[in-house]
């Protein structure tokens, strides 16, 4: 791509002053036509350091209505593993009728890290699930030849109004130019896509460069305006039974007559809890994030199985993400996006009392999406937990399952205890006659959705006693393997030496 462009374009300056004029114009009302279609949009402007990136977005910005659009120039974390993360830019992606426009997206650090495959493969999935969602996704690059970069670069270092414009690595981004634009190149190729198009931008001369980069983004809302129609929201229908489900050994096989008895119990769960204690502080420690889902039958344990997980923990080692219909704020955006939000930061434990896995559920069972829409979940799922293991995060799901003989006694006890009734709602007993079509979505889930980096382990919970053990214990061990192949300790240290240590983190600060 980049070879083939010709850096010596240009328009005279009365030319492109008449040109952004008009373009400015009509992407103003573009905007507005796109948030009369309920149209999120994202923009993405990358290139060059000193290829005039912050100058050209801000044309953008002019041309729109303040009110709708916001402007993001965050930086890219990298993680345990060493990966860029796209969870501070999935944080920031706008809600329908607005637009996002990134100065600095997840591919600086991309190319200019020469990120490997795994991630460029993470970053198309991404904006193939913007797209799916009703998303348009706008992306151009600016490309200037290494002597003009360099003669930019000393300039502005030498004007003391210019010179805060020079950030780390710019220099060296100069002296290893043939190095960053062959991995600029496989970003671009990697990347390509119908949904989500490249746009190389010559930006020799600034003027058209403005010019090129604003045609770019109004032909694209143009493009989206002509073949985009308003969609009609899902009809409520429950799916119905059919041959061709997927049907998951691990809950077919279930056995649900082992039981543990009170000495056992209170013994195991002490030992377990202890090393949950030592894992969370070094989990803080290593800052190594973690996620625990917990889906299941209702009236399956999931809240006393939480509790037990984090009655030994510190609070700032964990939160817990109660997990309702989405409200809407949260339906203005992709599926996706309120979960992306409540994702780990480093060193955190996040739990999930029910999750993403609604949409083949729930929405599913019931109706409230389409089934276009469950159905692209599944691969949307595994591309979103792929990238979080990807980027070190300890990924452990559970799905609790009782028979139905036992959840009726549970039920009958829950209605008959006035400290515990408040637990028992008729969305449960409405659930309770749609049995079969729950256990058909979530035995297709299990069997889509259990993947190497992100395994289901499926648990019998007619004895709570039994389960919560089982569910400790796989968590204990998914943490203590992640820590180990990071290289950290299995123990956590003595609270003196990690007082000692922050000391030394502030001194040091």
């Amino acid at each position: 791509m980049l070879e083939t462009v010709d850096l010596s374009r240009s328009l005279k300056k009365k030319q492109a002053q008449n040109a952004v004029g008009e373009l400015m114009c009509s992407i103003g009302e573009m905007q507005r036509h796109l948030s009369e279609r309920h149209t999120a949009v994202v923009v993405i402007l990358e290139g060059w350091a000193a290829s005039g990136r912050g100058g050209i977005a801000n044309r953008l910005l002019l041309a729109l209505d303040p009110r709708g659009y916001s402007f993001h120039y965050p930086e890219t974390p990298c993680c345990p593993t060493g990966r860029p993360s796209l969870l501070p830019f999935q944080r920031l992606i706008p809600p329908v009728g607005r637009i996002a426009v990134f100065g600095r997206s997840f591919y600086d650090r991309a190319w200019r890290a020469a990120a490997d495959e795994v991630f460029l493969r993470d970053v198309a999935a991404f904006e193939r699930q913007l797209a799916d969602a009703g998303v348009l996704v706008v992306k151009a690059f600016l490309h200037i030849s290494r002597e003009e970069q360099g003669k930019r670069l000393k300039k502005r270092m030498k004007d003391p109004k210019l010179s805060w414009n020079v950030e780390a690595g710019d220099i060296e981004e100069n002296e290893r130019y043939d190095e960053r634009a062959a991995a600029a190149e496989a970003m671009l190729r990697a990347t390509e896509s119908e949904h989500a198009p490249w746009t190389v931008i010559p930006a020799t001369d600034e003027s058209y460069a403005a010019v090129a980069f604003l045609t770019c983004v109004r032909d694209a809302m143009s493009a989206w305006l002509e073949r985009a129609a308003p969609v009609p929201a899902p009809e409520r229908r429950a799916s119905r039974t059919t041959d061709a489900v997927l049907r998951s050994s691990m809950m077919t096989s279930l056995d649900y007559s082992g039981d543990l008895d009170g000495d056992a119990y209170e013994k195991r769960l002490e030992a377990l809890q202890g090393r949950m204690h030592e894992l969370g502080i070094a989990m803080m420690q290593s800052r190594l994030p973690g996620i625990v889902v917990f889906e299941g039958v209702d009236a399956a344990g999931k809240g006393g199985a939480i509790r037990r997980l984090t009655e030994s923990l510190y609070p700032r080692c964990y939160d817990v993400v109660p997990v309702g219909a989405p409200n809407e704020w949260e339906r203005a955006h992709p599926y996706l996006w309120r979960f992306w939000k409540e994702f780990p930061d480093d060193g955190k434990l996040v739990i999930f009392d029910r999750s993403w896995y609604g949409r083949v559920l729930v929405e599913r069972v019931e109706g409230f999406c389409g089934e276009r829409d469950w159905k692209r979940a599944y691969r949307e799922i595994n591309e979103m937990e792929g990238h979080l293991a990807s980027t070190g995060v300890v990924i452990a799901k559970f799905w609790l399952q009782i028979d139905r003989d036992e959840q009726l006694r549970r039920f009958e006890s829950r209605r008959d205890d006035p400290e515990r009734s408040w637990k028992l709602t008729d969305e449960d007993w409405r659930n309770r006659e749609k049995w079969g079509l729950y256990q058909e979505a979530a035995s297709e889930m299990i069997v889509r959705t259990s993947t190497a980096q992100a395994p289901w382990t499926v648990v019998a919970t007619n004895s709570k006693k039994l389960a919560r053990v089982k569910v400790l214990s796989t968590i204990v061990d998914a943490i203590e393997a992640a820590i180990a192949g990071n290289g950290g300790p299995k123990t956590a240290p003595e609270p003196e030496k990690k007082k000692k240590t922050d000391t030394e983190k502030r001194k040091k600060a």
